[in-house]
């Protein structure tokens, strides 16, 4: 699988209290990508975990002073949630760490040099009954969906990646470059319309699998629901559930991450097929939506530093939402 989370710009100003993240430009471009990438050929997974990213996210901690903040206002937010408490003068840096492991780790999905026995797996029977077949899988920003690369299947299946950015082509092709086995397309969804869920069901129709992120909005959607998330209100795209109803397809929702030395892959069978009658569309979509975001807390608590979105994720999403002020603490 190929989502790509990267940490976005070191030194530009935010003039405003919110911004939708969206206008959070990315650092990680082309370049650095394939750097990173002779770097893992010429020094090895393993070295360019223990030495070269620790430097580097050192750097983006000291100098970010906004990715400290988005990321103490998560530790806070789960804290109490959790049976120990981490540890504060770098809780923020082991945050931004972890994401950088899971970056290198990503190269090695993409590269093919993750083996199944790294795994272990929870509900793969879910994706035995559905290989070949049409399917949406539900994902956060959360640990490293190139875990899946690892597992094998009878048959090859082809992913397509719903992704909220114009410039998909040129990142297919590095992708291209990088693994020109690759069974993962990119496709750029900004907005919903009938050419783009034609398209998406002639994808599921030839048996591909569809991937939407589920906890970001795009700028152009108003469409969200304010549900609780460690006990205080953040707003939820309404789109990739809309999407499952129109498409009447099966759903999945799907969590992988490093834990207790092994790659955890988490597969959960949503439904076989969403409706929404229109007379209990609003309150059925509310409740569908509520029990994920449950179940994402559940992996968070289970692993923490897993959670990789760096700005203010209630705050930004929620301009007007009075919540707490987080203080920022490093």
């Amino acid at each position: 699988m190929a989502f790509t989370h990267v940490i976005g710009s070191a030194h530009r100003k935010i003039k405003k209290k919110t911004m939708a993240w969206q206008n959070i430009q990315e650092r990680g471009n082309t370049f650095c990508l394939r750097v990173t990438l002779l770097l893992y050929k010429l020094i090895g997974r393993h070295l360019l975990k223990c030495l070269i990213a620790p430097l580097v996210i050192f750097w983006y901690w000291l100098f970010t002073p906004r990715l400290r903040r988005a990321s103490r206002q998560y530790l806070d937010r789960i804290t109490p949630y959790l049976q120990a408490a981490p540890d504060k003068p770098l809780s923020t840096y082991r945050h931004l760490l972890h994401f950088a492991w899971v970056f290198v780790d990503k190269l090695a999905g993409w590269l093919g040099d993750v083996s199944e026995d790294e795994l272990v797996l929870q509900g793969h029977e879910h994706f035995r009954a559905h290989y070949g077949k049409g399917a949406l899988i539900i994902t956060t920003h959360f640990g490293n969906m190139e875990l899946l690369r690892a597992l094998k299947a009878d048959s090859d299946q082809v992913i397509n990646v719903l992704v909220y950015n114009k410039h998909t082509e040129h990142f297919n092709r590095l992708l291209k470059h990088i693994n020109p086995n690759a069974l993962v397309r990119l496709i750029s969804v900004d907005e919903l319309g009938i050419d783009t869920a034609m398209y998406l069901q002639e994808r599921l129709d030839a048996g591909e699998w569809l991937m939407v992120a589920a906890d970001r909005t795009p700028i152009q959607s108003q469409r969200t629901d304010v549900l609780p998330f460690f006990g205080y209100d953040s707003a939820w795209p309404q789109g990739g559930w809309l999407l499952a109803s129109l498409l009447k397809c099966p759903v999945m929702a799907v969590f992988c991450y490093p834990y207790q030395g092994k790659q955890h892959v988490s597969i959960h069978m949503l439904s076989e097929r969403f409706s929404f009658p229109r007379k209990e569309r609003k309150a059925r979509l509310r409740r569908i939506m509520q029990d994920y975001v449950t179940l994402v807390e559940q992996h968070c608590i289970l692993t923490p530093y897993q959670w990789f979105n760096f700005y203010p994720f209630w705050d930004e999403q929620n301009p007007d939402n009075e919540t707490k002020v987080v203080a920022e603490h490093v």
